[in-house]
């Protein structure tokens, strides 16, 4: 067991936050290229070309969606509006999109984001969507959604549900859509006269382990083909640096629409999102550098990969239970509901004592992104991330067992054993000047 596990154990004070997705595993990879390779010119302190993000970036976008996402038809600078981060896009569309009141369609367990995107500004309702016993990511849960539409518009005179909200990669589960049941979303949308917006900002957040080898791979909206099906104009897509490039920090996302109103209505408001021009700047070396970028998605799925089997190894080692045939995004799904109390008065745990597990928790010094926050259908379901340094997760779950069973559990024992001849340090940072020097000589022409 490798000596650099143990000293973070040792001190217990702090609270531990495993709630937020954050990849930290490339963090100092991005930091050391940008520090070794970004310089600034006059331009980059101006208004530069305007609100809507930099001709280069958008070109360097449209590069990137038309390699990656392969799209059916190619995507074109003049569809893509940038602005500071997919939270802001989200409050653009709906605002372009939805009166007042109106609905949007959201399965559970709901990213807890979306709520609030959805409301804070343009006072649309995020509407969620149960699935009981069904599964969220087969064809039969349509007919959920064509019930919850039903209902909410019935409910709500004078509102009507304008769009649905496809999480794909999906944030809690971690999986992706099939491109069968995509396209009965695109059927459903085009019958109720509906929108469909794609968040797609862990795309490239994808990996392949030996305990997920029957997942769905993932598929992009735009890379099927909708002609007969739906309408394109139909079809927005949210991205983002954030999540795929380890940078929630810098603050950059976009729009892919092909309706051309939309692109203006959104293009009309961006001054209230500006995107940075250093943050433009960043992304574009990254983009733009084909020796980086095939190096660096490459490890950030590879440490993906080896993170998701760390995590979901110990939680099978302390007989936790967890949403199995994860293949996306920084987190497992985890089932601790043998930790919530039982109601007073009897019966079934509900919200109450979802609430108060989620408390003990926190008190006691761990962060957990609970299921009460995403609406999760039953209680006591936690998002834990494993895109943090192993010290921190192995202390954090250390942590978490004391608090839920009450005794002192030597988690260096629960590791799985295809996880402990890992070098620490690499599975943690792993700077450039280790790669092949074309990547650390090129200049960038800024």
């Amino acid at each position: 067991m490798p000596e650099a596990y143990k000293w973070t154990l040792m001190d217990s004070a702090a609270r531990i936050n495993l709630a937020i997705a954050e990849n930290s595993l490339m963090q100092e990879v991005v930091a050391d290229y940008l520090n070794e390779n970004l310089r600034f010119k006059t331009k980059h302190l101006t208004y530069g070309d305007g609100t809507t993000g930099s001709y280069r970036l958008k070109a360097n976008l449209t590069n990137f969606i038309n390699n990656y996402f392969q799209p059916l038809r190619n995507v074109a600078s003049d569809e893509i509006v940038i602005s500071s981060g997919v939270s802001g896009t989200m409050d653009q569309l709906a605002w372009t999109l939805c009166n007042e009141g109106d609905g949007i369609l959201v399965g559970k367990p709901v990213y807890s984001g979306f709520i609030k995107d959805f409301y804070a500004r343009s006072r649309v309702n995020a509407v969620p969507v149960s699935f009981g016993e069904v599964d969220p990511f087969s064809i039969q849960a349509v007919q959920c959604y064509e019930e919850e539409l039903s209902n909410f518009n019935k409910r709500q005179p004078g509102t009507k549900i304008r769009a649905i909200l496809l999480a794909n990669p999906h944030n809690p589960l971690g999986k992706c859509y099939p491109r069968e049941t995509l396209l009965e979303y695109f059927k459903f949308c085009e019958r109720h006269d509906i929108h469909l917006i794609a968040d797609e900002i862990y795309a490239m957040s994808i990996f392949k382990t030996s305990w997920n080898q029957e997942a769905v791979g993932f598929h992009s909206v735009l890379s099927i083909d909708m002609e007969n099906i739906i309408d394109p104009r139909r079809i927005h897509v949210l991205y983002g640096m954030s999540k795929d490039f380890s940078s929630n920090g810098l603050r950059l996302g976009l729009v892919v629409s092909r309706n051309k109103q939309v692109i203006e209505a959104i293009s009309s408001i961006t001054i209230f999102s500006w995107p940075s021009s250093p943050a433009d700047l960043a992304w574009c070396m990254m983009l733009e550098d084909a020796a980086f970028l095939d190096y660096y998605l490459s490890e950030h799925q590879r440490r993906l990969g080896e993170g998701y089997e760390f995590l979901a190894g110990i939680l099978d080692n302390l007989g936790i239970d967890y949403a199995r045939g994860t293949n996306a995004g920084f987190f497992v799904w985890a089932d601790l509901s043998f930790a919530l109390a039982r109601p007073v008065e009897g019966g079934e745990p509900g919200l109450t004592e979802d609430m108060e597990l989620d408390q003990r928790l926190i008190k006691g010094g761990v962060h957990l992104a609970a299921g009460l926050g995403y609406q999760a259908e039953r209680p006591g379901w936690f998002r834990i991330t494993f895109s943090q340094p192993r010290p921190l997760l192995l202390k954090g779950l250390a942590k978490m067992m004391k608090l839920l069973k009450g005794v002192d559990i030597d988690i260096l024992q629960m590791v799985p054993e295809s996880s402990q001849n890992i070098d620490l340090a690499d599975s943690t940072y792993s700077s450039l000047r280790s790669s092949p020097e074309p990547l650390l000589k090129r200049k960038c022409s800024v």
